[in-house]
């Protein structure tokens, strides 16, 4: 997905981490240089399509037989792995690399486009948060009762940057959030003495620039750029806008911040008893860019969206107050119950709707819209139940490459899509597979 338009926490990790906000502030204690992860040898937990050949899995070659049948955009079987449910398996597609996790491998592996593993780190805790940009690999050690480590390791080569010892303690439950500057300064929020703190460091060296307290940020959910000049932080998780916001809620949920020193460029408030949840930021930098916002006060749930200085331009209500969103390319995509919809981004005009199927599950559990990743500017790759489909944002079209079916089963149903420049790749309950991504679609 496009960082300029959803850049929350990246956390995910060998257990989900996820507030709220403090007056102490995240300094450096050790300056000296630490080791946060070891490194381990690297093994990669996909098999090439010679290894899936050499150790056959009927339900995995099923899998496969369907993937070679689609054609373009996907091309040739390049490798996969089965395993017998329990989401195994999570894969993660960079520019040029994968990002593999498994349940029973505590390792974070590192595998080249040609699937070969690079490197592999052992982190120091149980629960991580992570982050990469073109060059680097941000890792967090998340624990309860030691202090927070950060490392920057080359995605490359996997060799550790710097390691440092941040004032922060982390219960599972409580969130973590980062993005990276266009300078390759990374910006993270912690929690830090019973608040939330927001700090920028420098991407080269692990230097604490400045750090600042994030009380108006909601449990900063989102956390990502403005423009060059400005960082939006605020917000709480999708799924808390299901159940009924509590009385107390309310005031300041989304807050820009300057880059350069952390002080407040403005705050969007909201009434008692509201939640807010950041759906993404389009246009960075332009007079135009709009953040968009889904909210849900009492019984009643809308989509808005704010200026680049924090003032509401549009509202549009929503039918019903259980819902999935997602922004790409200036197009708001809302799913509900039994409608997938398409708004522009900038006026909240309706663009498409369409209705989905009630009859059967048409999207598998557990998985959002937000997870859906992008193709191109105009298409998003989106799993249903039966059949994975490339969605024309703009238009709401689609087509669709159909997955084996097992009944009433599970056993086809994706959790997980990865896309990147060369490959395209389906995470189901038994089984993934990866393959080319062909030019001709």
């Amino acid at each position: 997905m496009a960082a300029t338009e959803r850049r929350s926490w990246l956390p995910i990790g060998l257990v989900l981490a996820v507030i709220v906000v403090g007056l102490v502030t995240i300094v450096l204690t050790r300056p000296a240089s630490i080791t946060c992860a070891t490194r381990t040898h690297p093994t990669s937990p996909v098999l090439s399509a010679a290894g899936m050949t050499r150790q056959p899995d009927p339900r995995l070659n099923t899998l496969a037989a369907a993937v070679s049948r689609w054609g373009p955009p996907f091309g040739k079987v390049e490798g996969g792995v089965g395993f017998d449910y329990g989401q195994w398996l999570h894969l993660y597609g960079l520019s040029d690399s994968l990002v593999a996790f498994t349940k029973r491998n505590a390792a974070v592996t590192v595998l080249g486009s040609g699937l070969n593993p690079r490197w592999a780190v052992l982190p120091a805790t149980n629960r991580i948060a992570w982050d990469a940009s073109p060059k680097r690999f941000m890792l967090l050690d998340l624990d309860a009762t030691a202090r927070t480590r950060l490392a920057s390791f080359d995605l490359a080569t996997g060799e550790q940057e710097w390691c440092i010892d941040l004032n922060s303690r982390h219960r599972d439950g409580q969130p973590v959030s980062t993005t990276f500057l266009g300078d390759g300064d990374l910006m993270v929020v912690l929690p830090v003495g019973g608040g939330l703190q927001l700090a920028r460091i420098e991407g080269d060296n692990g230097r604490v620039l400045w750090s600042v307290p994030a009380a108006g940020a909601a449990r900063a959910d989102f956390l990502g750029a403005v423009d060059s000049k400005t960082v939006l932080a605020g917000g709480v998780e999708e799924y808390r806008l299901a159940e009924p916001p509590p009385a107390s809620a309310g005031g300041a949920v989304v807050t820009a911040y300057s880059v350069g020193d952390g002080s407040t460029t403005w705050s969007w408030k909201v009434p008692p008893a509201t939640l807010a949840h950041v759906v993404g930021v389009t246009g960075v930098g332009a007079t135009d860019g709009r953040v968009v916002v889904a909210v849900r006060t009492g019984n009643t749930a809308a989509l808005l969206a704010l200026d680049g200085h924090g003032k509401q331009v549009w509202r549009h209500p929503l039918a019903g107050v259980t819902f999935e969103s997602t922004l790409r390319s200036g197009v708001v995509i809302v799913r509900s119950n039994q409608t997938l919809a398409g708004y522009d981004a900038r006026t909240g005009t309706p663009q498409w709707q369409r209705a989905i199927p009630t009859r059967a599950t048409y999207f598998p559990y557990g998985f959002t819209l937000d997870q859906t990743p992008s193709l191109d500017a105009d298409h998003v790759l989106m799993p249903t139940t039966t059949a994975l489909r490339i969605l024309d944002v703009r238009t709401g079209t689609d087509v669709g490459y159909p997955l084996p079916t097992d009944g009433i089963n599970t056993t086809y149903w994706p959790y997980q899509l990865v896309v990147t420049p060369r490959l395209l790749g389906v995470v189901t309950n038994t089984g993934a597979i990866l393959a080319t991504r062909s030019t001709g679609g």
